[in-house]
């Protein structure tokens, strides 16, 4: 099952509210109701980008109805810190808000970064789902992105995690995905071939085998519990 978040893709666009998603975790609490809503069970939940933290939290939340996740181009920081490199500086993101908010193809700007590359026809679709998003949300989206910081809550995490990245994504370096890699208590670390944001989608024969082998360890570990 798949789904569009709250001012993305074909969502209703009154689903969105400035006041709601200003932070992820309105995001997790549109899942937990969605998850609540269809009682769904036995989940195994695959976050990409920001959707990697939202499924994090809906996990701490809702943790009998997971059974594991799976990190795509994940980072609980993006911006550096003492003792931890995020990636990005305050004054560069300051200057990308500012993008944003002026409504200058900040749409372009997004999918260089995204794909560390200029958009050819095979990745239209990607590109596509970045520039739907109205400026309005835009704005408020990405600071909720940039300004997040959800180190501490990883040491809390219930469920097996795969976490997969690229060693060329210009959003994450390889860094964070050893960070987390280290601080859940139940990680395994894949760097999959390529460059860019969303290898599930540039890689995806090489990200679906290192997803089938860890979902099958998974099952095997599930039965041994029961």
């Amino acid at each position: 099952m798949t789904y569009d978040l709250a001012g993305f893709g074909h969502s209703d666009p009154a689903l969105w509210q400035a006041d709601r998603h200003h932070q992820l975790d309105g995001y997790a609490a549109d899942m937990v109701r969605l998850i609540d809503d269809l009682d769904l069970r036995h989940i195994t939940l695959l976050g990409a980008s920001m959707s990697a933290m939202i499924g994090l939290l809906a996990s701490l939340q809702r943790p009998e109805r997971f059974g594991a996740l799976v990190f795509i181009g994940a980072s609980p920081r993006y911006l550096n810190a003492p003792m931890y490199l995020g990636g990005f500086e305050q004054p560069d993101v300051e200057a990308f808000y500012g993008l944003i908010d002026r409504q200058e193809s900040w749409q372009d700007a997004m999918t260089g970064m995204l794909l560390n590359q200029p958009v050819s026809l095979a990745l239209q679709e990607i590109a596509e789902r970045v520039q739907g998003v109205r400026s309005e949300v835009a704005g408020v989206v990405a600071r909720a992105i940039f300004e997040s910081d959800y180190r501490g809550l990883l040491d809390s995490a219930r469920h097996p995690v795969l976490v997969t990245q690229t060693r060329a994504d210009s959003a994450v370096p390889v860094e964070v995905g050893q960070y987390l890699s280290q601080r859940l208590p139940d990680a395994e670390l894949a760097f999959l071939p390529g460059v860019g944001h969303v290898p599930n989608f540039t890689e995806p024969e090489a990200f679906n085998r290192v997803l089938e082998r860890f979902l099958s360890r998974s099952t095997v570990r599930d039965l041994a519990l029961a």
